[in-house]
């Protein structure tokens, strides 16, 4: 057992799933079955750190922006909220998508930890939210591990 690449593999599934099936089977040389476990735990465990301490995070957040605007107010300065343009994007996003989406996206194309926060953000008080991660994540496993397997040349 070579648990060099097992961690390494499953360090690359917490933070940047795309890439770990790539560098469990083409890089490491570990086969679909290893590949797919490692990673589906690395997903499932990246997620659940990132989503709860982004809650957390979240919490935190906003008792210090409301001692904030409760200071401005009583200085009686105005509370004039300030909307960039990625935050525009994340909104649109949610929008189009819901929690579904995200999630989809999250275990796919935006890195675990900032997918898992933006569900958070936005979907804290669904309780399905993590779980519905979760279900990607392993569905994503699954394709990843045999899309990895299938180009055996990427990833080297």
């Amino acid at each position: 057992m070579n648990w060099e690449a097992y961690i390494i593999v499953f360090l690359t599934a917490c933070t940047k799933f795309l890439a770990s099936a790539f560098v469990g089977i083409n890089g490491f040389g570990l086969n679909i079955l290893e590949t797919f476990i490692t990673i589906c735990l690395g997903g499932v465990v990246g997620t659940t750190v990132f989503y709860f301490l982004g809650n957390k995070l979240i919490s935190i957040s906003q008792k210090k922006r409301l001692k904030k605007i409760n200071k401005l107010v009583s200085e009686g300065k105005s509370t004039q909220k300030i909307m960039t343009k990625t935050n525009k994007l994340i909104v649109k996003t949610k929008h189009i998508f819901g929690v579904w989406g995200l999630a989809f996206l999250t275990a796919s194309f935006i890195s675990i930890p900032i997918g898992s926060i933006i569900c958070a953000k936005f979907y804290r008080h669904k309780k399905s939210t993590v779980f519905i991660i979760y279900l990607f994540v392993i569905i994503n496993s699954i394709l990843l591990s045999l899309l990895a397997s299938s180009f055996p040349s990427l990833g080297k």
